[in-house]
């Protein structure tokens, strides 16, 4: 892994599967305290310039991280949280995500009744079928979604993920969340580090590389980034390693 100048860098980091552990359901999350103070020791040491960019709304990151003044891009980027408190969101057409919440939770009723365990979540503006409790049903569930993303073609794409598909707003990108704050105090004129370990997470590490930053995969798989480590607790170990190696040098 690379060592990083904290006053020099820009870190931007993925949640689930990337700072903690994939749970067997999204609420089951397991936040630990070292974690928290980590980023928030990170967060001190690089002078703000720490993100997250989750696939999770940005109020589920606040409320399971609560760490004030930490920036966050949710839904794959389609909502932000800034530093000063400033929330935005993509526009997208109410209706029309109305209508395909009521489709989804149609099909899903459908699903379920063959495949047990097929789970929707609803993030207000995306949507995403988790078939982790039933791998079985991995071709039926991207059917359905692959047929609702067309149909609904003007408002949302399809996003594979780990045991997961979403549809998300159109124009809600991890890479464009990075090259955007990458023109933003406090990240600009920094390299840029973005650590993730999923399909979702491809297009920001895209983004890392044009910028020729630090780009991480965590976890197996193919995948563009440049480095990589085998899991969460090993990204969480590296963190700490950092964000301890800040303090030192601040005493």
């Amino acid at each position: 892994m690379p060592s990083l100048d904290l006053a020099r860098t820009a870190l931007l980091l993925d949640f689930d599967g990337t700072l903690v552990d994939i749970a067997p359901h999204p609420d089951a999350v397991h936040v630990c305290p070292p974690l928290r103070e980590t980023l928030a020791a990170l967060h001190a040491a690089s002078g703000g310039a720490l993100a997250i960019i989750s696939g999770r709304t940005v109020h589920d990151v606040e409320s399971r991280l609560s760490l004030p003044g930490l920036v966050i891009a949710g839904v794959h980027g389609a909502e932000r949280r800034y530093a000063d408190g400033n929330f935005v969101r993509l526009n997208a057409d109410a209706d029309a995500l109305a209508r395909l919440e009521r489709e989804l939770r149609a099909e899903l009723t459908q699903l379920s009744r063959q495949f047990p365990g097929v789970m929707l979540e609803s993030k207000g503006i995306a949507f995403a079928l988790h078939y982790r409790h039933a791998p079985e049903a991995e071709n039926a569930v991207l059917t359905a979604a692959d047929g609702l993303a067309r149909r609904y073609a003007d408002h949302v794409r399809l996003q594979a993920g780990k045991m997961v598909v979403e549809l998300k707003p159109r124009g809600a990108s991890k890479g464009d969340v990075v090259h955007t704050l990458m023109t933003e105090p406090p990240f600009m004129g920094r390299t840029v580090m973005f650590a993730g370990d999923d399909l979702t997470d491809e297009s920001a590490f895209d983004a890392v590389n044009a910028l020729d930053g630090w780009s991480v995969k965590v976890g197996t798989g193919p995948s563009q980034a440049r480095w990589r480590v085998p899991d969460p607790a090993a990204l969480r170990a590296w963190l700490a390693a950092l964000a301890a190696a800040a303090k030192r040098g601040a005493a």
